[in-house]
């Protein structure tokens, strides 16, 4: 049984480690007991002597494969019958068997009760060799208590006995074992030694499993003396050897080890395949304890490369594998893994209830240090929540508990989470003092990730409270802890706020230089799947930066921010909107630019740049201007809403760049555009005066520039509220845009096709709606929608021959995604709710279409759509119903679903309209059957409407609902 120390030397020597690798307990590497005597098949093979032997043999291999329990269970069998039988030999061994199981169990009171019954017993019948096996076992429960002295004369009196009866097994155990207490007390060229004249021991014994077992403590401190080559080579030998014996769970365990050499030399993919065979190998024995830390170790890593989903999983099943081994240490730590996860993904929910669950655990063991440490993760969480007052309650809670502990890395967490919170309820002074407390509570500054979050928490307060040269040199410190430990996401969020400071400090194109990088960052981040933003408010830093870039006359760089603000927008809504390889790029940095970032950001507030070289020529706008030029007479026209003005930016074909600033604040656009709608949703209405006010700010101040460029098409990329209105219904005081104007709206330019489309003839597939009443429960609230006539799909049919009539139950989901490739256009006249935040709860899967089966398909249900389709048109979309505005996520998440499976037009209302649009559609498609573009052919039914005969009709309610996204070149 002497090969058993090595469970704990193991874990003793790897603990050194611990300080080296935070958070991580280092898994135990159980190894064999010794086996009693084979017994050959006899007559005798069924007597209790036998018996005792065979199940104590049943034991060792139990204890091997670390079945503790089950070892325990099938010893105290073999101590009943040994004891029966009077075997004092035989009860001593099964005793010191016993033992050794409390050890691996950690129940180190139980180990030394029933290890000094095993030595009073062998004293009693003189069994040296038994005693100083004994011995040791005892010395290592005192190695594990940290009572190295003990440890070390009880070592000694077992080698001092071996050396005398000449065994030479148990002297190569007792150096061994001696080799292990130097090694734990950092003694470990004297470990070294120890293990060496052990090795020499086990050589000469021929026990190849000792060997082993020498070998990977060698290993090991090899390990923690930084030498991770001669770590590998020596692990490499005690694998040969395991391989050698086929002991699975050693190989398991070495593999183990192996893995954190490679971990530590910053090889992870080769560590991760390590961990692999390790778990592979330890689940195949059954040893649930080994692969659950063995997970654990896995997820830190997984986590390290941005897996976040692969980290997850191997922590949850870390968490698995502890409960099956009844490893309540191993749960507590698999819960705090997990938690620590579910927080950094910003699951939030999940977060709080892991942590909950570990506190649960902590509070029954009594062990307050672990419940402090997990009442900061819990504290953070509820911070995240907006629940900042449980939140402080908890961390204030926690505080003298973690200072009662002692843990001065765990004091600093609890008062940079104090910090977060005050910052969060705009306690900025208060903020500052726990984050400053936190910088003076970390240890020698060990904690890097600690010492930044400090730095960080002190910047952002003094921000705050504007004292922002203190707040830069502040956030300097913490950039330069985030870069040199390749916190790369940490680091983009610092940058956005060195903008933000620099643009108060009146450093516009320094502010801009950092603005960019932190964009960057976010961009190469966002475009991993797996990855979340680490801005909390990314919109901010994209409207920041093209508001600078827009103030510097930079029209061309603002614009490829606004591209990327849309899409940034697209992606907070529809999520996973990966764009394409326009909006993948970054944000140009010029060289002037690239030179700041590069010379170092410390003492950022007298870096100086050269302001005369932030013009540029980028390929990509030249590309821009030659796709315009393809459309003759065509201009692009971004406004942007900011809190207190809009902006207007005009690019033409020719190159030019307008830029206006129009002084009117948010709130004044939005209750415009909010009378233009209450206004025009019954014909009856004058909508003129708020469209005329619109018209006043939105196109007026580029008029000129429209008509000096011989503009007739507007290419319209909304922003916000701007997407609820139909720019063609503007009017100037004589007459409305369309009349002036096409309009072809789009999201974004970077996410549109500027070619041309050939005019096919029309095969249109029509379907309608027209029986029953809907009410839609969508998340708290009911949507009433209304079916329509069909008298729009019956004319539609009747003007374009061949087209294909769907009604009400012939109108299923399933027939339309059937035969969508057998049409160029597909018209669906049904119910289209397009819903708001305030209207549902601001995701795509309350949007939807309705169907004649009374399916429903959502926003996130087009994500599976592909098609190749000229045109879809819903001519009974309904959007804003309740009068509540959001930003129009809705709309252009509605759009680019439709562009994205393969439309390269969507024309669709605004509000419901009915049968009244008739005769709009009429014309629209008479003029798409002229060969006209989709554009052309919108803006004449619309013109058609204006000047008609019905002067009912003229009122825009009729005619202006109709807006045309995509490509309707």
């Amino acid at each position: 049984m002497k090969n058993s120390y090595f469970y704990f030397s193991y874990l003793t020597v790897m603990a050194i480690a611990i300080s080296v690798i935070p958070n991580i307990v280092i898994i135990p590497n159980v190894l064999a007991q010794t086996s009693a005597p084979e017994v050959e098949n006899s007559p005798e093979s069924s007597t209790p002597k036998t018996k005792a032997n065979k199940l104590f043999e049943t034991g060792v291999e139990q204890f091997r494969r670390g079945a503790f329990d089950e070892a325990l269970e099938t010893y105290e069998q073999v101590l009943s019958i040994r004891k029966e039988l009077k075997d004092q030999k035989g009860v001593a061994q099964t005793l010191n068997n016993i033992g050794d199981v409390y050890i691996n169990q950690r129940e180190y009171s139980e180990a030394l009760d029933v290890l000094q019954q095993a030595l009073t017993i062998r004293r009693q019948i003189n069994d040296r060799s038994g005693v100083a096996e004994t011995l040791n076992l005892i010395g290592f429960v005192y190695q594990r208590q940290r009572e190295f002295s003990q440890a070390l004369n009880l070592h000694q009196e077992a080698l001092d006995i071996s050396q005398g009866v000449s065994d030479r097994s148990n002297e190569g155990e007792s150096l061994h074992n001696i080799g292990a207490v130097r090694a734990s007390q950092r003694q470990l060229d004297q470990a070294l030694e120890f293990y060496q004249n052990a090795l020499t021991i086990r050589e000469e014994v021929g026990d190849r499993r000792d060997l082993g077992r020498t070998l990977n403590n060698m290993g090991v401190v090899y390990f923690n003396q930084g030498n991770y080559d001669k770590a590998l080579e020596t692990y490499q030998k005690a694998l040969t050897v395991r391989r050698e014996i086929n002991d699975s769970a050693g190989i398991g365990r070495l593999l183990n080890n192996i893995g954190f050499v490679y971990r530590e030399k910053g090889e992870n993919s080769e560590a991760l395949k390590y961990f692999r065979q390790a778990v592979a190998l330890l689940e195949s024995v059954g040893d649930q304890r080994s692969v659950g830390r063995i997970y654990g170790f896995m997820g830190a890593l997984y986590q390290k490369e941005g897996e976040e989903s692969q980290a997850l999983a191997a922590y949850e099943k870390g968490l698995e594998a502890a409960k099956i081994a009844e490893d309540k240490t191993g749960q507590l730590e698999a819960l705090n893994y997990l938690g620590d996860a579910y927080y950094e993904i910003e699951e939030n929910a999940k977060a709080k209830s892991t942590y909950e669950a570990a506190l649960v655990f902590y509070e029954e063991a009594e062990d307050r240090a672990a419940e402090g440490k997990t009442m900061v993760g819990l504290g953070k969480v509820y911070e995240r929540l907006g629940e900042n007052q449980k939140a402080k309650q908890i961390l204030l809670k926690s505080l003298p508990i973690n200072k009662k502990a002692g843990d001065k890395s765990v004091i600093a967490a609890n008062m940079n989470a104090l910090g977060e919170v005050y910052y969060s309820s705009a306690d900025y002074s208060i903020a500052l003092n726990y984050h400053k407390l936190a910088l003076k509570n970390l240890p020698k500054n060990d904690d890097k990730d600690a010492v930044a979050l400090a730095y960080q928490g002190i910047g952002d307060s003094l921000f705050q409270l504007k004292q922002y040269p203190q707040a830069l040199e502040n956030l300097e410190s913490a950039l330069a802890i985030y870069q040199e430990s390749e916190k790369t996401a940490k680091a983009g969020r610092v940058y956005g706020q060195l903008g933000t400071i620099l643009t108060s400090e009146d450093k516009p194109e320094l502010a801009v230089v950092f603005y960019k990088q932190a964009i960057n960052i976010h961009q190469n981040i966002r475009s991993q799947e797996s990855q979340k933003s680490f801005l909390e408010n990314p919109e901010e830093i994209y409207l920041n930066l093209v508001s600078l870039l827009l103030q510097q006359e930079r029209i061309f760089e603002a614009q490829q921010v606004l591209d990327l603000l849309k899409l940034q927008e697209l992606d907070n809504y529809l999520g996973k909107v990966t764009g394409n390889e326009l909006t993948a790029t970054r944000v140009k940095l010029l060289a002037a630019e690239e030179k700041i970032l590069t010379e170092g950001t410390k003492d950022i507030l007298n870096l100086k740049i050269d302001k005369k070289n932030l013009k540029a020529d980028f390929s990509q706008f030249k590309s821009l201007q030659e796709k315009l030029q393809k459309l003759p007479g065509t201009a692009l026209f971004y406004p942007l809403i900011l809190p207190d003005k809009l902006e207007l930016v005009l690019i033409t074909a020719d190159g030019e760049t307008i830029h206006e600033t129009v002084e009117v604040k948010a709130e004044e656009i939005q209750r415009a555009i909010a009378d233009f709608r209450g206004t025009i949703f019954t014909p009856v209405g004058d909508v003129k005066n708020s469209a005329e006010k619109l018209y006043g700010w939105l196109i007026k101040p580029i008029e000129n520039e429209l008509t000096k460029a011989n503009i007739n098409t507007i290419i319209y990329a909304p922003d916000k509220q701007l997407r609820y209105l139909p720019l063609a219904a503007l009017y100037d005081g004589e007459k409305w845009l369309v009349e002036s104007f096409g309009i072809n709206t789009i999201i974004a330019a970077s996410l549109t096709n500027f070619e041309t489309q050939p005019q096919n003839k029309p095969r249109v597939l029509a379907a309608a709606l027209t029986e029953g009443k809907y009410k839609v429960q969508v998340g708290t609230r009911q949507v009433q929608l209304r079916p329509t006539t069909g008298k729009l799909v019956e004319n539609l049919v009747e003007t374009i021959p061949g087209s294909r009539q769907l009604i009400n139950s012939e109108f299923s989901s399933q027939t339309i995604i059937n035969d969508f490739n057998d049409y160029n256009i597909v018209h669906l006249d049904t119910p289209v709710a397009l819903l708001t935040e305030a209207e549902g709860n601001g995701k795509p899967e309350d949007s939807f279409i309705l169907f004649g089966d009374s399916d429903r398909i959502t926003l996130s249900d087009l994500e599976n759509w592909s098609f190749d389709i000229d045109l879809v048109v819903l001519s009974a979309a309904e959007t804003n119903i309740s009068g509540r505005m959001g930003n129009g996520e809705e709309i252009v998440g509605f759009a680019y679903q439709m562009q994205n499976a393969g439309a390269e037009t969507i024309i669709a209302s605004l509000w419901r309209v009915n049968d009244d649009s008739n005769q709009l559609m009429n014309t629209f498609y008479t003029v798409l059957q002229e060969g006209k573009s989709k554009a052309e052919a919108l803006r004449a039914a619309q013109i058609n409407m204006i000047t008609g005969k019905d002067k009912e009709g003229s009122n825009p309610y009729y005619w202006a609902s109709f807006i045309l996204m995509g490509n309707g070149f």
